[in-house]
């Protein structure tokens, strides 16, 4: 029976009686099982992560309610586009009715150009106040997924630099003893008059 690259890997790794295994194999096993362990709970944290910010983004959403409102004043012709490369949102004077029949009057985003008397959908907040309204969902899921692929991404990388590090200090020790091994067999096999 022949072992694969991937079965000896695993065979180094494991436990076993081997008395030829040194101290340092020992510690560098335990190293990758508490890397593969750490590993597997990153993994849940960048899922609750991710989870959170999606659960922040709903609440985004329904933390208000859009209405149909009349524009008072024209809007003027957005000249410019935001950051995001959308075309800008002015605000102007619009007025809306609210659920007890009130009519309120205020300054909410727009479109460009919109002239008086024509109706819009305008966002108000959990006090009444319009406002920009919630990011889109498409939004909310990529925030989600950007942010619990950076979790997972800093945490393996963080896992794997310290991996990196226990061993590059478990070789430093094997060479040492390596060389003292070398020097004890050299100091053996001189002869005693030279």
């Amino acid at each position: 029976m022949r072992s694969g690259p991937v079965t000896m890997r695993v065979r180094r790794y494991l436990p076993d009686g081997n008395p030829l295994r040194r101290g340092t194999d020992r510690v560098e096993s335990l190293a990758v099982l508490a890397f593969l362990i750490l590993s597997v709970l990153s993994l849940g944290a960048a899922y609750a992560v991710g989870a959170a910010v999606y659960r922040g983004g709903v609440a985004e959403e329904h933390s208000g309610r859009w209405v149909t409102a009349t524009v008072t004043r024209d809007a003027p012709a957005a000249t410019w586009v935001a950051v995001e490369g959308t075309a800008a949102r002015l605000r102007t004077g619009v007025a809306w009715t609210t659920a007890d029949g009130r009519t309120v009057t205020g300054q909410a985003p727009v479109p460009s150009a919109a002239k008086a008397g024509t109706p819009v959908r305008i966002w108000l907040d959990h006090e009444g106040r319009p406002g920009d309204g919630p990011r889109s969902r498409i939004d909310t899921v990529a925030d989600a997924v950007a942010s619990g692929t950076a979790t997972a991404a800093l945490s393996l990388t963080m896992l794997l630099a310290c991996l990196a590090l226990v061993r590059r200090r478990l070789d430093h020790h094997r060479y040492a003893a390596w060389d003292a091994g070398w020097l004890a067999m050299n100091r053996r096999r001189k002869p005693k008059d030279a």
